[in-house]
């Protein structure tokens, strides 16, 4: 499994410097996103015809295209980085050591200036006026990002120019730099204007089929006992260093069902176990980059004179956003789920084993817990329970440092099911993986029941959180008219 080296959290406070194993860490504000629904193919397809339309039009002075922010490179001899080339081989090593971390944005190019801007917010991140723009290119199929445009921006208070790299899916980097180059012509005069057929030719462009995702299809492990984790957590301890139950725990019965099925239950939770960690690694590398992004903002700050915004210092603020506080809820949620699968699989799972594991996980727990300015928010995650066995398990397993931040989570972290009042609902936890992945039915005798338990639970889940965003809803607008009165 390759290691997805990916931002930070809300209403949590501000940045330290840096985050340092078991030290102080940082603590962060609210955003709010929306997931966009699945489509089908031919409806995608509309849609972004449409919007290749809508947003370049040849009647209007103003384009806007949804780019990925890749990375920006300062040209520097020095560093052998000199062309667009140059830029480009650097961003190929970076990918393929999983360190390029793509943001969302709008680039907007209009009669005086190619705009970058925030897509939630829609304020300005960046704005390169046509007379700083000293190169601009459309880099096609030269490695997994296939459709990169190269913009070259020098201020006049820069000694070095700025490689900008963007993956443009929706509208092909070609013709925005066509758009952004007939501009730039435009914009030193001459009696033929090149902008408004150019525009023309990019409003009647075939956006063509959606692009294939990059990321490989996640593949099963080879056996029961294989855990894919040695990278991720060489990659998790180095940042540290620098920087009786009413729900019955599910065992491995050997006596109670047949050795296909124990094997394939076993299976099955390594694979969701496997899931887990790659998506607390993807999170975990968001709050590696916004802190490196926040990090990177102060020190700018520091150095610069005036109150004037320095060059790049948007795209820095926003990356150096916290993820909204909904994924730091998900991220906890898994790490409780991953402590239950290990506990259920540690007779099952060596090279690492289930304790190696344990400890594995309590560093980036963590980092997550400081990241949100202490165990609050943790504690108030309380599905799914810890179960009997698994508190067990962790009481026998950790050490001093690691047992005194799982105390401070507090009893949604300490006590099994049985120790709630049993009129107390506790919703069902069904994992929802950042792939879209879902772990395989088992196709033995009693699997249709465990399907229909399975959706059965979804549903529950579905219908809770459901609720619970209600009563957020009510909350704030209870709040608001209150400080409004």
């Amino acid at each position: 499994m390759n290691g997805h080296i990916s931002n930070h959290p809300s209403g949590f406070g501000m940045y330290p410097a840096q985050m340092n194993g078991y030290g102080s860490s940082p603590t962060f504000s609210q955003m709010d996103r929306e997931h966009s629904s699945k489509t089908s193919a031919k409806a995608l397809y509309e849609q972004r015809k449409n919007y290749a339309r809508d947003s370049v039009s040849s009647v209007s002075d103003v384009s806007q295209y949804r780019v990925e922010h890749l990375t920006t490179f300062v040209l520097d001899r020095k560093d052998a980085m000199i062309t667009v080339d140059d830029g480009i081989r650097k961003l190929k090593l970076l990918d393929a050591k999983g360190k390029v971390w793509t943001q969302d944005m709008i680039l907007q190019v209009d009669d005086r200036a190619v705009s970058l801007i925030d897509l939630e917010s829609k304020n300005e991140l960046e704005n390169f006026p046509l007379s700083t723009v000293q190169h601009c290119q459309g880099v096609m199929h030269s490695c997994n990002y296939d459709s990169i445009l190269a913009l070259v921006c020098k201020e006049p208070t820069q000694n070095k120019p700025d490689l900008h790299l963007f993956q443009c899916d929706e509208i092909k980097a070609n013709l925005i730099s066509e758009d952004i180059e007939s501009a730039i012509s435009d914009s030193k005069g001459g009696k033929q204007k090149r902008r408004p057929e150019a525009l023309r030719m990019i409003s009647k462009a075939d956006p063509g089929i959606p692009p294939p995702p990059r990321a490989p299809a996640p593949v099963p492990p080879g056996t029961v006992t294989q855990v894919d984790v040695r990278s991720r957590v060489a990659a998790w301890s180095a940042w540290a260093a620098d920087q009786g139950d009413f729900e019955k725990p599910r065992q491995y019965h050997e006596q109670e069902e047949a050795p296909e099925m124990m094997a394939a239950r076993i299976d099955r939770d390594v694979q969701i176990l496997n899931h887990i960690l790659d998506d607390v690694e993807f999170f975990i590398t968001k709050l590696q980059k916004a802190a490196e992004a926040f990090s990177e903002l102060s020190k700018r700050k520091k150095s610069k004179k005036g109150k004037k915004k320095g060059p790049g210092e948007g795209v820095l603020t926003l990356r150096a956003k916290p993820p909204p506080p909904e994924e730091f809820v998900d991220c906890l949620q898994k790490f409780k789920h991953g402590f239950n699968l290990l506990a259920k699989l540690k007779s099952h799972i060596q090279n690492p084993s289930a304790a190696d594991l344990v400890h594995f996980l309590f560093t980036p727990l963590n980092m997550v817990v400081q990241a949100t300015g202490g165990p609050e928010l943790a504690s108030s995650v309380l599905s799914p329970l810890l179960t009997k066995d698994t508190i067990e398990f962790l009481n026998y397993t950790v050490n001093n440092d690691e047992r005194q931040l799982w105390m401070s989570l507090g009893e949604t972290w300490m006590k099994a099911r049985a120790e709630w009042p049993k009129e107390q609902f506790i919703a069902p936890y069904v994992p929802r993986f950042r792939n879209g992945w879902e772990p395989p039915m088992l196709s033995f005798m009693g699997a249709p029941m465990e399907q229909d338990l399975y959706q059965l639970a979804e549903s529950v889940a579905n219908a809770a959180e459901h609720q619970r965003k209600q009563e957020t809803k009510r909350l704030s607008t209870e709040k608001r008219k209150s400080n409004i009165a």
